[in-house]
């Protein structure tokens, strides 16, 4: 188990999604271009971005990283997916 960031959009949330994409965070920071500083979690690691089912999700903690993290992990998965 670790620590994760859902990006799935609200839009898609809305309909109940079975599944949900998500990038995990960790505390160890490599200094990579592809991660994003978040406080409460460490450092998301945007070129992991994985899908997986809801009823893996063993605690929503219901922080949010703000509008701000968000956007720069999307960005980094759109580039690292040439979009």
């Amino acid at each position: 188990m670790r620590p994760a960031i859902v990006i799935t959009s609200d839009d898609v949330l809305e309909f109940r999604q079975h599944a949900i994409v998500v990038v995990p965070c960790t505390t160890t920071k490599r200094g990579w271009l592809s991660e994003v500083d978040v406080a409460a979690f460490g450092v998301a690691q945007a070129h992991l971005p994985t899908t997986l089912s809801v009823d893996r999700v063993v605690e929503v903690t219901g922080t949010n990283i703000g509008p701000v993290a968000l956007g720069q992990i999307r960005e980094l998965i759109a580039d690292l997916i040439g979009l």
